[in-house]
């Protein structure tokens, strides 16, 4: 189990490397890269496989990570992804303050932060992913999983109208059914 600064936050290695893949905060310019920090790289290009590891060496464009079981990759900047919040407890208050953030004064959003959080806690609720992904960022992202579309009319306008609503949400997050 990964032990996480809040004893409720535990997660096995699997759940921690999905919330570190999917969930948590990145940063995109990985500007603030350094040795010793926590990453996510890929290890095979063509199935998109990521693994947990520690940054122990960075000689642009390369950084060498070494993964939780030992061994040792080095990997083009470009497929190494440093998170900001390395710990589920950080994402839960950044979602619990971005979907507070709708309240209307300075004393409900603290509030609702407050009742938002809790209900976070202790995986009592957990919401979407897309929420888990957008709440609390100024990323353009859908909170919304899946988005059912009507059939295209049969005609090219029709076709290229539906692929266009689904290049929409696509572009911003969402799933789309038809």
């Amino acid at each position: 189990m990964i032990q996480s600064q809040i004893a409720t936050s535990q997660l096995h290695e699997l759940g921690y490397k999905i919330f570190l893949d999917r969930y948590a905060q990145k940063d995109m310019t990985r500007s603030s890269l350094s040795v010793g920090d926590t990453v996510i790289v890929v290890i095979n290009a063509k199935t998109g496989q990521r693994e947990i590891g520690t940054a122990v060496d960075i000689d642009l464009p390369q950084v060498t990570v070494q993964l939780l079981d030992g061994e040792r990759v080095a990997r083009d900047l470009e497929h190494v992804d440093k998170p900001i919040e390395t710990e589920p407890g950080q994402m839960m208050d950044r979602v619990a303050r971005g979907v507070a953030e709708t309240e209307a004064t300075p004393e409900k959003q603290a509030e609702w932060t407050h009742k938002f959080r809790w209900l976070l806690d202790d995986w009592k609720f957990v919401p979407g992913g897309r929420i888990l992904t957008a709440a609390g960022t100024d990323q353009d992202l859908t909170f919304y999983n899946c988005y059912v579309i009507p059939s295209p009319n049969d005609s090219r306008e029709g076709i290229m109208t539906t692929l266009t609503q689904m290049t929409e949400i696509m572009s911003r997050g969402g799933g789309v059914g038809i």
